[in-house]
């Protein structure tokens, strides 16, 4: 600096007050100027300059000239115009400047002093406010921005405020501390680094309101997301108090979270340090140090940390020290706002599935990572930044019944229907909750058909994954899927859950479908009933109830196995666990359920084997009392077609039968062509015997079903009946009487005149004897004393007889 100045003949007026102890009294000493420069220095009112050997070691001094003489000292004070210079080459590398102004109350001009430009430079503001008043000190030009004590600013402008010789804080320019305001006396001090121009910006100051802080900090966030720390004051005073106001832009969500902090050790515990936090038009928001802070709050805010009275002196390590941090975002908001009903006895669980997702849920202003809600309560959900892919729902519902008359015997649909259309989240999982009364049993089916048992090694090819457990004792009965074999499921249990996870659930109607009907039921017998009716394409698995863990002790599980009429089955055993019992052992039975025949019954430590059932059938199983071990079974149904082993056997019968039909009919037809030829005479047969004239046999009955004894073509009564008249003369009267008859008989056909009725034959005759008689009857009638009143055409040549008989009676 000397050798920039040494052409240049500097005087320097100045005054120097020696009230002011600046030097020890062996370190003033009297020196020529020799060749030195001199600096004109100007001091305005209300302003000191100090300049101070930052080394204790050296030789340079700085010179006052006071006439002709200079005085030469390791530091100087200045309140005037003066004129000095230095007796070293580099005074910058060992002086530093302090610019001191008193009584601030106005706007503060920063001044640069360009003789101590290359000097590192201190500028000092004295705040004193009135009584009863506050100083703000506006930054709105510079903006400051808050750094540990031990910091540095990139354009090595650095700010430092103490208030009432306690710093509260030291700042960089270009920050969101918009105000700061002091109520007590304070100084505001900016150093500036040799070599770099003094920022002129102007910061404003003005009168306020008493206010009972020890500062008060005005913060601004930008409209951009941004990160910033703040600090409590150093030796932080007892019962003191520190309040920043945070403004934040609209649509931007502030957390706050702390980075470290210390807290002394108070007179009163339950006074300990807290962070307090309010909102406009919400009350109060208190939090302790170790716990989480408030996290995607909206609008503005203050917060304020107050110190405890001490229990007495506290280590500097002790003090009240907090660093904390505020971040501003812009998010998108969701809000969802209403009331579960009451009377269904629901719960929904919002989770968001990455904690580390930037995805925020709020439930009444808390941030959670899991939101419950539950039916009967009010609710205020907000969602941030949540895309529907990162939450996912959970829904509880409990669906109960406690006395029988409330139960209707009619299967009900479990489904639900989402209301809340505006909660955020993917529907993962809905579980209900089935409270059956007591000693009854719940009888599940699927509207779509049936269901299909799926081992937990084993993927369900389905969207719904359907797991059945028991609700006291926790213990899973089995998961099932759609599309399967199983039609029933009954369980002796009044409490059962049933869940329902959706593996790709991107439509919420799908809720609305019924995914399981249920009924309450009397007790059953068995603890679990299924019933199965298996497939043609796929082989059917069963498994014992929560497999692969054992049944519980004296539990009961049967299968009832439906097959068409025209399959078998093939039942495998793949896996089957037997455990130790003390008494009764483990009974695995298949039984038929049409005949009633056991296939099967399992003995103690016998190898069980695979069964072919001709029919449907139960499958039982039993544990024992009191078993070591677990006994668990998975079985294999197969069906196969049982028709192809009897297709050689019906078509060997119909073939016999076609054979048998074929020659029948040979045979009827070479029998009617003959009757057609030789028409039949009917043969009187006195002796009253069965068999017919000629080597003809036994009539058959079909012979006898298809001829009518009582039926006939032409009878010629002479060749019959002759033997029976006396003379000559009574044999031409009769000839002439049937001679014209004989015209109406040639005439009469089966086909011109209705048949007779056909008689009972009774018990002990047939219908050969029963025609023998009949004819007897007739012929002899008149002997005995009877006689006929048929007016068929059958009995009018019987009547002319009648007359014959009336002659040749002894009246």
């Amino acid at each position: 600096m000397l050798k920039s100045h040494a052409n240049l003949a500097v005087h320097v007026l100045f005054t120097l007050f020696w009230d002011f102890p600046v030097v020890s009294p062996g370190a003033h000493s009297l020196c020529i100027i020799s060749g030195s420069a001199e600096l004109r220095i100007a001091v305005e009112p209300d302003t000191t300059i100090l300049i101070n050997s930052a080394h204790t070691n050296t030789q340079c001094t700085v010179c006052i000239r006071q006439d002709t003489q200079q005085l030469c000292q390791s530091s100087a004070v200045l309140r005037s115009d003066t004129r000095l210079d230095f007796n070293c080459s580099q005074p910058e590398n060992v002086f530093t400047v302090q610019i001191i102004r008193d009584n601030v109350m106005y706007n503060i001009e920063p001044k640069e002093h360009n003789a101590f430009q290359k000097f590192n430079r201190t500028f000092i503001w004295n705040l004193k406010p009135p009584d009863k008043k506050t100083l703000h000190l506006n930054f709105s030009s510079t903006g400051l921005q808050q750094i540990q004590p031990t910091d540095s600013c990139p354009d090595k402008h650095v700010y430092m405020l103490a208030v009432d010789n306690i710093s509260v804080g030291r700042f960089c320019q270009n920050g969101t501390i918009r105000q700061v305001d002091v109520c007590n006396v304070g100084k505001l001090s900016l150093e500036v680094s040799g070599g770099r121009a003094l920022d002129e910006k102007v910061i404003g100051v003005s009168l306020g309101p008493l206010i009972n802080s020890l500062a008060n900090f005005h913060v601004v966030l930008p409209e951009r997301s941004s990160t910033q720390d703040f600090f409590t004051p150093v030796a932080f005073p007892e019962n003191a108090e520190t309040v920043w106001y945070f403004t934040v832009p609209q649509a931007y969500y502030t957390d706050v979270r702390i980075l470290s902090y210390t807290v002394p050790a108070c007179l009163q515990p339950e006074n300990i340090p807290t962070m307090k936090y309010t909102w406009q038009g919400k009350e109060p928001l208190v939090k302790l140090m170790n716990v989480s802070q408030p996290s995607v709050e909206p609008g503005n805010f203050n917060l304020s940390i107050k110190n405890c009275r001490l229990s007495g002196p506290q280590p500097p390590s002790q003090d009240l020290m907090v660093r904390f941090q505020i971040s501003a975002i812009k998010r998108s908001k969701g809000q969802c706002e209403g009331d579960l009903p009451e009377k269904q006895v629901l719960q929904i669980r919002v989770n968001k599935k990455d904690p580390k997702s930037t995805c925020v849920l709020k439930l009444d202003s808390v941030m959670m990572d899991t939101i419950t809600i539950a039916s009967g309560n009010h609710f205020v959900l907000n969602s941030f930044d949540c895309n529907k892919d990162e939450v996912e729902l959970t829904v509880n519902q409990t669906i109960e019944c406690k006395e029988w008359r409330d139960c209707a015997s009619t299967p009900f649909p479990l489904t639900f229907i989402y209301e809340q259309q505006c909660i955020p989240g993917v529907l993962k999982t809905i579980i209900w909750h089935l409270h059956g009364p007591q000693n009854s049993a719940v009888e599940l089916q699927s509207p779509a058909g049936s269901l299909r048992y799926c081992p937990p090694e084993d993927k369900c090819n389905s969207i719904i994954l359907l797991n059945v457990a028991h609700v006291n004792s926790s213990i899973t009965l089995g998961q099932y899927c759609p599309m399967g074999t199983i039609q029933k499921i009954q369980i002796r249990e009044s409490k059962i859950a049933i869940t329902a996870s959706v593996t790709s659930f991107n439509d919420r109607n799908l809720a609305t479908k019924p995914f399981l009907t249920y009924s309450f039921t009397q007790a059953i017998s068995e603890h679990y009933i299924f019933t199965v009716a298996p497939k043609m394409d796929n082989p059917t698995v069963l498994a014992t109830p929560a497999w692969p863990s054992g049944m519980k002790a004296s539990s009961t599980v049967s299968w009832i196995v439906n097959l068409e009429p025209q399959f078998k089955s093939n039942v495998k055993f793949r896996n089957v666990s037997q455990p130790k019992c003390k008494e009764v052992h483990t009974n695995i039975a298949v039984q038929t359920i049409r005949s009633q025949t056991t296939l099967y019954s399992t003995k103690r430590d016998e190898k069980i084997k695979d069964l072919l059932v001709p029919e449907s059938f139960y499958l039982n199983m039993t544990n024992c009392k009191s078993p070591t071990g677990a006994f668990r079974a998975m079985m294999e149904v197969t069906l196969q077609n049982s028709t192809n082993e009897l297709l050689g056997i019906i078509l060997s019968i119909v073939g016999v039968v076609l054979v048998i039909v074929t020659a029948v009919g040979i045979c009827f037809f070479l029998r009617k062509k003959k009757r057609n030829k030789a028409p039949p005479v009917s043969v009187y047969n006195p002796s009253e015997h069965a068999f017919l004239p000629g080597l003809h046999g036994i009539p058959k009955a079909q012979e006898e079903e298809e001829e009518d004894p009582h039926t006939y073509v032409y009878i010629d009564e002479t060749l019959i009946y002759s033997h029976l008249l006396k003379d000559d003369d009574e044999k031409e009267e009769y000839e002439e009487a049937t001679a014209d008859e004989s015209d109406l008989k040639l005439d009469y056909s089966p086909l011109n005149n209705p048949a007779l009725a056909e008689r009972p034959v009774r018990e002990g005759e047939n219908l050969v004897t029963k025609s023998s008689a009949l004819i007897d009857n007739e012929l002899y009638g008149c002997a005995q004393g009877q006689s006929t009143t048929s007016d068929s055409p059958k009995r009018r040549g019987a009547m002319k007889q009648d007359r014959v008989c009336e002659g040749n009676s002894p009246d």
